[in-house]
């Protein structure tokens, strides 16, 4: 019983070393490129055999390729450093300053909800943006800051697994 799996075994592994045979590359007449090991007839005057061992890299290709691996890995922890210093050497941007009364607050949201409904006239169907017209039409109002209260805990929906 040994014997006749070692055979199979066998077998198998030479199958598989003759099916590893020569691959070929054409272009078709519609300017594909194809590659496979079974080449069709009317492709066998410009088909190439490609090498399937891929290419040799000598030791001085691996040193070359070490050193700028080494001198990229080095120039983007300096960037990423400077970026750091960059953050925080800046103090956040203060927040933008709460209208001071309701009737405020009201006006400025009235004012937003009626630019957007005079752009809504000029969405495009995919709903992300303006068409030119609706800029010159409707008059572009940033959304109020600090208006909206803050949802009460019990406003929020029921999430699975929230605390």
């Amino acid at each position: 019983m040994l014997n006749k799996i070692a055979v199979l075994f066998l077998l198998c592994s030479m199958s598989l070393a003759a099916g590893a045979g020569e691959v070929f590359k054409w272009v078709d007449e519609n300017g594909k490129i194809h590659y496979g090991d079974v080449l069709p007839d009317k492709y066998k005057q410009q088909a190439k055999k490609v090498d399937s061992a891929g290419p040799d890299v000598t030791d001085l290709q691996r040193m070359e390729a070490e050193a700028r691996n080494a001198k990229e890995k080095k120039r983007a922890e300096a960037l990423q450093k400077s970026r750091e210093e960059k953050t925080e050497a800046q103090p956040d941007p203060a927040p933008a300053p709460a209208p001071q009364a309701t009737n405020e607050c009201e006006e400025q949201m009235s004012r937003y909800l009626a630019s957007l409904a005079c752009f809504d006239k000029f969405r495009n169907a995919n709903a992300r943006g303006a068409k030119p017209e609706g800029v010159e039409e409707c008059q572009q109002v940033p959304q109020p800051q600090g208006c909206l209260p803050k949802p009460d805990s019990s406003d929020r929906p029921y999430l699975p697994g929230a605390p």
